[in-house]
């Protein structure tokens, strides 16, 4: 059976983490900035040195290209991920998925079999959000606009110098829109980021879905009063209706929506005192599934639910949505691909929900795309201490080499 070279991509592995390591093992690797200049020039380089044909597009992604056995293919087979990191963060996450594309690609290029397709590898810019989430990806699907361009997280002036730094601009950015038809699907290996691999012993999680991510800011207002002389029973106090609503969101997301997820990641009380009672509590709530139906049901009921505890504290409340990700079902012919390659591999798999956003949530928009996860000790992740097993990062490798044969196959069936 054909397998990746093992040594090859564990030497890779090692080599391009070395590029924004931290004292602690992990690499500070932010997009658009220096480290991640020389990490772009480093496999720029790589990609040369195995004679595969180079492209780096408007966005700055970073492509190799084994092109098709069959001189009429206009379609291509896409797999990859990206190099860039958090601050002090893991050095499997995103590289992962790189860097095993890669070895696809030489793997099948050394077997000498025939492509109906052509084969890319390719390293998505800014998928961690350093200045703007998904930055590489969006570009490719189209989706990059000119609002979004002007209204970076990481702030417009920074990006005009991170994307001066690579060499890019508007318009080039919009010229690195894939035609969707040229593109025959997309796989992403990547790091699970999260203990359930291990935890039940699995080899391969595939995922079906990328869940949806909403977002709302909840303020509640009730009145100052003096917190000695004002009887406990007769106040109006904000904060309490916004903890009553946290523990009861808390215990409806756990016994009607498991696996979503609901978090409250910041709270304002004012006017913040040891001795009065809040009148105005601003609270952020975020809340994660599969589907958008499933979100309807989640914000339907949490907002319902914030209300009921509003009027049982004689508060009023505002609901102000914030974020909205759509949730990103995977294909299912790519599903099927993956699952049959890790069969063929004696691999033990299981499908999955990634809670955590990936390119692949934005190029499922314009292609047949899906995912492979391998598992992450102890669940760690965007952590120096992040790490995946050698026989892991093989046994993710030569599933997505088997899915990238086994796709190939449906092609040439067609």
């Amino acid at each position: 059976m054909l397998k990746i070279n093992e040594a090859r991509l564990l030497q890779d592995l090692h080599d391009l983490a070395q590029i924004g390591a931290t004292p602690d093992g992990g690499v500070t690797r932010k997009a658009f900035s220096e480290r991640d200049v020389e990490a772009r020039e480093w496999l720029k380089q790589r990609i040369l040195a195995d004679q595969f044909k180079y492209h780096e597009d408007g966005a700055g992604n970073q492509s190799a290209i084994l092109p098709s056995t069959d001189p009429q293919a206009t379609q291509t087979l896409i797999s990859g991920s990206h190099i860039d990191s958090v601050t002090n963060g893991g050095r499997f996450d995103g590289v992962l998925g790189i860097l095993s594309a890669l070895e696809v690609l030489r793997t099948l290029r050394e077997a000498g079999l025939s492509r109906p397709v052509h084969l890319e590898a390719i390293s998505f810019t800014d998928e961690e959000g350093h200045l703007l989430g998904e930055f590489g990806s969006l570009a490719f699907a189209g989706m990059l606009t000119p609002e979004k361009l002007a209204n970076p997280r990481g702030g417009l002036k920074k990006l005009q110098e991170g994307m001066q730094r690579l060499g890019l601009s508007a318009d080039s950015v919009a010229s690195a829109k894939r035609d969707p038809a040229s593109i025959a699907g997309y796989i992403e290996l990547h790091v699970e980021q999260g203990a359930r691999l291990e935890e039940s012993n699995t080899d391969i999680g595939v995922v079906t879905a990328i869940v949806g991510i909403r977002s709302a800011w909840l303020t509640f207002h009730g009145r100052t009063a003096h917190a000695g002389t004002k009887p406990m029973h007769q106040r109006a106090d904000a904060l309490w209706g916004a903890t009553d609503f946290m523990q009861q969101a808390r215990q409806l997301i756990i016994d009607q929506f498991t696996p979503g997820v609901m978090n409250c990641g910041f709270i304002d009380a004012q006017p913040g005192s040891f001795n009065i009672v809040p009148a105005q509590v601003k609270l952020a709530l975020e809340f994660r599934h599969r589907s958008e139906e499933l979100l309807d049901e989640m914000q339907q009921q949490l907002f319902t639910l914030a209300q009921t505890a509003a009027d049982q504290r004689n508060l009023t409340i505002t609901i102000e949505p914030a974020i909205n990700i759509p949730a990103a079902p995977m294909c299912e012919t790519v599903i099927t691909a993956i699952e049959n390659a890790a069969e063929s591999l004696d691999l033990k798999h299981k499908q999955l929900l990634s809670f955590a956003g990936h390119d692949a949530q934005t190029i499922t928009q314009i292609c047949p795309a899906a995912m492979i996860f391998v598992p992450s000790v102890d669940g760690i992740s965007h952590n120096p201490k992040e790490y995946t097993k050698d026989q892991d990062v093989i046994n993710g490798a030569n599933t997505l080499l088997h899915t990238v044969l086994e796709l190939i196959k449906r092609t040439s069936d067609e």
